[in-house]
């Protein structure tokens, strides 16, 4: 019996350990990574650690009718992004008009909601003109202007044990 308690003595610590070192291997796998680097470098732009349900946004300035043009989406489980919401000043060159989707105006802005297309990643390239921000839950990202102009970008999704 006192040659089984010095044994459970030596292996409840070593099991202890081996819990808690899986449990946060697991919990670094469930983490979420939204990364914004050049696609064709890899130079990171921004790295932060968001969750399923955070809210990504945009705000575009239209190139040709300069009118602010904004879209959220909503971050899913898998990695994902999906639109919910594009509010725009009006309508004119590239803006779509005719949208399934329910149709608002407030504040001087047009809202297309229940638009649910799914989107992988981001890939654009960058306008320091065009792009005015990038938030995630109303907090600032980047602004366009921190990244080059004219170069291809990428926002996507990892998850925390990925590179």
């Amino acid at each position: 019996m006192r040659h089984l308690r010095t044994k459970l003595k030596r292996i409840v610590p070593v099991l202890v350990i081996l819990i808690v070192i899986s449990a946060a291997v697991f919990t670094r796998q469930q983490k979420k990574i939204l990364v914004v680097e050049e696609l064709e470098t890899g130079k990171v732009y921004a790295e932060i650690p968001v969750k399923t349900g955070d809210e990504l946004s945009f705000q575009w300035e239209h190139s040709f009718e300069h009118i602010p043009w904004y879209e959220y989406y909503e971050i899913r489980e898998d990695g994902s992004f999906i639109l919910h919401t594009i509010a725009v000043a009006g309508f004119g060159a590239g803006i779509p008009a005719e949208m399934d989707c329910t149709y608002r105006y407030e504040d001087g802005l047009i809202y297309m909601d229940d638009i649910e297309s799914e989107f992988p990643q981001f890939n654009w390239i960058n306008s320091q003109t065009a792009l005015k921000n990038i938030k995630i839950n109303g907090e600032l990202l980047l602004l366009g202007s921190d990244m080059p102009h004219h170069v291809k970008m990428v926002l996507r999704i990892r998850n925390g044990f990925e590179k």
